[in-house]
């Protein structure tokens, strides 16, 4: 007589059907952010009354760039440090993190993240994207969205929650969503980007993870927590834009928000990834 407990094949996260609409959801949820992605630019960028408003604030932060205190000031003094051999320590965490948990794939998945928030980012800012000149506060400009400082932090964060055990994702998310919503408010303050190219990176970097969950697992998978970062994002940056310009905001509300939607992108991300499945043997 048979009495064995039934197998973990026939779980209903791993069968076949379920990573199929699993892959489906993280498939439309990063469509449907592409989607708010390219609202966002045109909104911003395409039209003069979009850019009359960021350039409004860019006119600000140039003129008081440097002038923050205390604490934030602290904060975006170790921002305005960030080197490209930073990036290369981030990127070798990120690998050994996971590799020396045996997680070879995750490894893979958590490099693909940091790197494709990074790399989308520089594709769209330099070849894909550009700035018309239609306001009357600047001559034309070169196009500044993504933010790629912005996307590099970003990045690392999300690459570090994919290779990170799920005991250690609590931390990790709190000290990546502090460093990457900073990142996000320093480059709006300091006059390096505008808010719309903050808002842009936190969704390169949801679209990434999304992108990335479409691939086989055999972690256990909640689809839920998948389909609220797909509209948790979104929702923010929106609601951000609102604040900030139909709100009439000052500089500081300014980066204060869109440094919380990157925040929060980060936090949302760890809820949606996926619970690891302990190998037997």
């Amino acid at each position: 007589m048979v009495t064995s407990a039934p197998s973990q094949q026939h779980s209903p996260s791993r069968t076949p059907g379920a990573r199929r609409t699993w892959s489906f959801v993280a498939l439309a949820g990063a469509w449907g952010q592409v989607v708010a992605l390219g609202v966002l630019y045109y909104v911003c960028v395409r039209t003069a009354t979009g850019q009359l408003h960021e350039n409004h604030l860019h006119t600000d932060a140039l003129a008081t760039r440097g002038d923050a205190a205390g604490w934030l000031g602290r904060a975006f003094h170790l921002a305005e440090r960030l080197q490209p051999q930073h990036l290369v320590f981030g990127f070798v965490a990120i690998g050994v993190l996971a590799l020396v948990r045996g997680r070879p794939g995750r490894a893979v998945q958590g490099l693909v993240v940091a790197a494709g928030t990074l790399g989308l980012t520089e594709l769209l800012k330099l070849v894909l994207l550009e700035r018309p000149h239609l306001a009357e506060s600047y001559a034309a400009s070169s196009n500044s969205l993504p933010s790629g400082h912005t996307s590099a932090v970003l990045g690392l964060a999300l690459g570090l929650l994919v290779a990170a055990p799920r005991w250690l994702r609590l931390p990790v998310a709190v000290v990546g969503a502090a460093a990457a919503g900073a990142m996000g408010a320093f480059v709006i303050a300091d006059g390096w980007h505008r808010v719309s190219d903050v808002l842009a990176s936190a969704l390169v970097g949801s679209i990434v993870l999304c992108l990335v969950q479409v691939l086989p697992s055999r972690d256990h998978r909640r689809r839920g927590r998948l389909v609220a970062l797909s509209l948790v994002v979104p929702a923010a940056c929106a609601a951000a834009l609102v604040v900030v310009y139909a709100g009439d905001a000052s500089l500081r509300t300014s980066y204060v928000v869109a440094g919380a939607v990157v925040a929060l992108t980060v936090l949302s991300a760890a809820r949606s990834l996926p619970r690891e499945v302990h190998r037997r043997g």
